[in-house]
């Protein structure tokens, strides 16, 4: 983890970064600007690049993220396996408070992810005014996930037009359901990070709207700090999701953290088949796209 003394350094750096960017774009823009001026803006911008090329390679800002930054009052390992209020957590907010179009009200992510959000519908509105826009699914808590996940294993829900019940291999069954379910514990919904958009039919984004949006998305989602988690491609793992979006500043630390604690044996959960399923975790989390890691 970057010392916080070196986090205030280059908070104080891009602050500099930025003054100094919009004033040599003041003086630079007047014939009558001063020599020494513009001198001293010249000299700012190079320390500003000199610090930014000298810093380790393959640094990573989001390794500074403190504990309580990430969980707050919350314990690392219960709130990476969902299993606390993010209603009332005070990390979270709606996505109606927010003003994000969302699929129902009630609706939360984490404060950080909304405000990131906010800024890429901007620039999407921007470039597609006629075009609908909106989270179909934030967060989930553990017992939400839970509910998702025992509705399909005890047949209350079909996949792929099938009725689990008749598969009686609990490890077969729960890798039908993990083809686009997580086990509860192991979703990212429930880090307050991660969202789904518009459709959650894979076809929808081969085509029309669908595409443009996906596109546009693979374009320009990267720049407000946004990765697609189920990419095409992988070896294993969920399947291709174009719907599912994580706010990597925040995401990719805690799944940092999820790993260590489930190595340490401090994610547990129950729910039907995880005695047989579980250990079937990291590979489905960990089997991600490179831009989320």
């Amino acid at each position: 983890m970057m010392p916080k003394n070196r986090r205030n350094q280059w908070k104080q750096l891009l602050q500099t970064s930025e003054t100094m960017g919009y004033e040599s774009s003041v003086a630079f823009s007047r014939k009558d600007a001063l020599p020494g001026m513009q001198k001293r803006i010249l000299t700012l911008l190079f320390i500003v690049s000199v610090g930014v090329a000298c810093s380790p390679a393959g640094s990573d800002p989001t390794n500074g993220a403190s504990e309580a930054e990430l969980y707050g009052n919350t314990q690392p390992h219960l709130y990476l396996s969902g299993q606390f209020d993010p209603y009332s957590h005070v990390g979270f907010t709606t996505l109606e408070k927010a003003g994000i179009p969302a699929s129902r009200k009630g609706m939360v992510l984490r404060k950080e992810t909304t405000e990131a959000l906010k800024k890429m519908l901007f620039r999407f509105k921007k470039d597609h005014p006629n075009i609908r826009f909106w989270v179909q699914s934030a967060t989930r808590p553990f017992n939400s996930q839970k509910g998702i996940w025992e509705a399909k294993w005890n047949g209350q829900r079909k996949v792929s037009g099938m009725d689990l019940r008749t598969i009686k291999d609990p490890l077969k069954r729960a890798r039908m359901i993990l083809e686009y379910s997580s086990m509860p514990g192991t979703s990212r919904h429930h880090w307050g990070t991660d969202f789904d958009i518009n459709s959650l039919n894979p076809a929808y984004y081969r085509s029309g709207t669908g595409k443009i949006i996906y596109e546009w998305m693979l374009a320009n989602a990267p720049d407000f700090g946004f990765c697609l988690v189920y990419t095409e491609g992988r070896d294993g793992g969920y399947q291709w999701e174009p719907w599912h979006w994580s706010y990597r500043p925040l995401s990719a630390p805690m799944l940092r953290d999820w790993n260590r604690l489930y190595d340490a044996n401090k994610i547990r959960t129950n729910f039907s088949g995880s005695d047989a399923a579980f250990h079937l975790a990291p590979e489905y989390v960990n089997t991600i796209g490179a831009a989320c890691k």
